[in-house]
């Protein structure tokens, strides 16, 4: 058994058992690093939130000119969209990452699955049906994707408003609309983008073979 080798009946050397030990190991730790992210969203919310407090305050006392405050609003909700983008991605890879470790775990691997919470998904057909048609990221990141995409409507809003009143605003209807609109769009596609990446965890769902223990292989 000590040939790097697994016998006739599929069971693990030590040496093989040892290396998953130490890949479920580093997986963990990889969780860990997801959850440490949470200041570069913080990073990317406080500044632009601020950014557009001072733009609004600049706008309506005539302190700026309109283009300023245009320019600077598109600049604002595009970083927004990238931090929900960003969010939903660093999500998408919690996602895989547990999903490596329900392998791992599985019967032909290291066989402890039946020490894991009942409610985590432990086969593929799990992850799919659980991920596969909306993939939003765990809570402690999910928090941070719902307030980007807060902070974008609460912006989008502000401007609307600002739009029917003109003594208030110093740009005209039709920049105003297209603040609007871009608004919206960004709006959109944070709410979309998770239909993407639910897609992507389907797909690698799809390809892996049954997990039950005789069935397939680590």
């Amino acid at each position: 058994m000590g040939d790097g080798k697994t016998d006739q009946k599929g069971n693990l050397n030590d040496e093989q058992r040892l290396t998953l030990v130490n890949m479920h190991k580093t997986f963990l730790e990889a969780l860990r690093h997801r959850e440490q992210e949470i200041l570069r969203f913080i990073a990317i919310l406080a500044p632009a939130l601020g950014g557009f407090v001072w733009l609004l305050k600049q706008s309506l006392t005539n302190e700026c000119e309109s283009y300023v405050f245009i320019v600077g609003t598109l600049g604002i909700q595009l970083f927004l969209l990238l931090g929900a983008v960003y969010s939903l991605a660093l999500g998408y890879n919690f996602r895989q990452i547990t999903f490596q470790l329900a392998k791992l775990e599985s019967e032909p691997c290291l066989d402890i699955s039946q020490y894991m919470l009942n409610g985590w998904p432990r086969r593929p057909e799990k992850f799919a049906k659980r991920y596969g048609k909306y993939c939003t990221p765990p809570e402690i990141i999910k928090v941070f994707w719902l307030a980007f995409i807060m902070v974008i409507i609460g912006i989008t809003i502000t401007v609307t408003c600002l739009v029917f009143k003109k003594d208030l605003f110093t740009t005209n209807e039709y920049e105003g609309i297209l603040l609007i609109g871009w608004g919206v769009f960004c709006c959109i596609i944070s709410l979309i983008a998770p239909i993407h990446y639910g897609h992507k965890i389907k797909d690698h769902a799809d390809k892996e073979p049954s997990w039950e223990k005789g069935k397939a292989s680590c």
